[in-house]
């Protein structure tokens, strides 16, 4: 045999390996979905939820059972959870999250919070559990695929189902109103005076997209609002050029359609429409369609404190959101192709920074604001939660002239006190009874010093969260 012919053949032989290892490996992957054995767990977070913490947490959590204080959930409370081992997540050619830098940060002299991450990430989290059968022990592992992604990529999933004019017109509305109106008055007012059969004039779009791209920074940043698109103008500085066109007024669709290619209106549809067809489509279809279930963290302590606006405006955002999932129960076939996500769940962050006796009424809270805004998605019959908790505890509790107060380290290592404006189980009613939260926030705090020596992480009800996400399946 020729020295070609026996490269040749040691190539198809190292394809051919190859091959049945990838077919092993969704064989694989295949049985797991069936038999109940694999759970692919969507995590985001609104703006400033915690999410890399949260997940950094939960795998701490799980893969340290001797270490771990979870007394609600089951299988460590009974001894069953005997540790886990972090993966790349398969066959997803996403990131692996970067847990071992997120978990030195919290453990670093002084310790820190992880950086946000701005894209997508993927992990394989294999949880090893024990059990027992016919009077004998046996080992069994279920494997959560995580698929993290950040918060203001879910702000345009509602794009998918509205026309440039439609987005134009909700927009327009919103822009309109408090508090949107008093944020970038002259910035509004240059959008308003753009007139949809203008010639377009490339450069000044180019550059009111540049303000209109601030303007929704200082929508969140400064606001705490959370209904902001595009949302990735937030997280990058791709030149999208998406922005609304308040003065497209009460055109029809005809009149509309029959404007020249160059106009104002027909270069923004563009943009638009290349945004939605190249950018939220494909992400939409490469990564939900995947989901069991879906977690979503909120920071309702800052939305609170930030006033009644920043509230509503979250509700508006879980409104938008809530006909975006695919709900429903999994069969067999389902599991393998089209999976359905039968269970979404909301967990408020942070609630280390109020007291105890505030927790139950800030849960009560979030749950008040999804029965608003999910009610066709609970006709349908889908599983909704709702929790308040802390991923990593930064304060504890003591005492001061007789009243219950909250202490700990601030973000540059000063020792604090302080006691937040007490939290309602429901929300002001009459005239100026929001000025009760106006500036109450709490201050931000560091995470605790010694993690790494004490060897676990404290927190607040992360036993209670993995019960909704797994509960079931343990």
């Amino acid at each position: 045999m020729s020295d070609r012919a026996g490269s040749r053949l040691r190539g198809l032989k190292r394809r051919w390996r190859a091959l049945r290892r990838e077919a092993a490996d969704k064989s694989h992957w295949a049985a797991e979905r069936l038999l109940d054995k694999r759970i692919c767990i969507g995590i985001t977070g609104l703006s400033g939820a915690g999410k890399s913490t949260l997940i950094s947490s939960l795998i701490y959590q799980l893969s340290h059972p001797d270490r771990a204080q979870l007394p609600g959930f089951a299988p460590a409370l009974n001894g069953r959870l005997l540790g886990a081992e972090l993966h790349p997540a398969l066959d997803t050619g996403l990131p692996l999250f970067e847990y071992e830098k997120c978990l030195q940060a919290l453990t670093a002299h002084p310790p820190r919070w992880p950086e946000s991450t701005r894209d997508l990430s993927a992990l394989e989290l294999h949880v090893h559990l024990q059990g027992r059968r016919l009077g004998r022990d046996y080992h069994q592992t279920l494997v959560l695929e995580f698929r993290d992604y950040p918060g203001e990529w879910l702000m345009d999933l509602p794009l998918l189902h509205m026309s440039f004019t439609e987005w134009c017109r909700q927009q327009g509305s919103l822009l309109a109103s408090s508090p949107r109106a008093e944020i970038a008055p002259e910035l509004l007012q240059r959008l308003q005076a753009l007139t949809p059969e203008d010639t377009a004039d490339t450069r000044e779009l180019d550059g009111l997209w540049q303000d209109y791209r601030q303007f929704l920074r200082d929508c969140r940043s400064v606001h705490k609002l959370s209904y902001l698109q595009p949302g990735r103008a937030l997280l990058d500085a791709e030149e999208y050029g998406v922005m609304p066109l308040p003065g497209i007024g009460h055109r029809t669709a005809a009149e509309l359609g029959a404007l020249p290619e160059d106009c104002v209106y027909r270069v923004l549809e563009a943009r638009y429409r290349d945004y939605v067809e190249s950018v939220v489509a494909p992400f939409v279809e490469s990564h939900f369609r995947h989901l069991d279930r879906q977690l979503v963290l909120v920071d309702l302590i800052g939305t609170l404190y930030a006033g009644e606006a920043a509230l509503d405006d979250m509700r508006r955002a879980f409104g938008h959101i809530a006909d975006t999932f695919r709900y429903g129960s999994n069969g067999l076939l389902r599991k393998l192709w089209r999976p359905r996500v039968d269970r979404l769940v909301f967990a408020a962050t942070k609630v280390d920074q109020v007291l105890a006796a505030d927790h139950d009424a800030l849960r009560q809270l979030l749950g008040q604001q999804l029965q608003q805004s999910f009610t066709g998605a609970r006709r349908r019959g889908l599983p909704l939660y709702c929790e308040a908790i802390a991923a990593v505890r930064c304060s504890n509790e003591s005492a001061r002239d007789g009243r219950r107060i909250l202490v700990g380290h601030d973000m540059n290592g000063r020792y604090v006190g302080f006691e937040n404006a007490e939290i309602f189980a429901h929300l002001p009613q009459e005239e100026g009874e929001w000025g009760h939260y106006a500036g109450g926030l709490p201050p931000q705090l560091r995470p605790p010093v010694g993690i790494g020596r004490e060897g676990y992480l404290p927190h607040i009800r992360m036993d209670a969260l993995l019960n909704l996400l797994l509960g079931d399946k343990v």
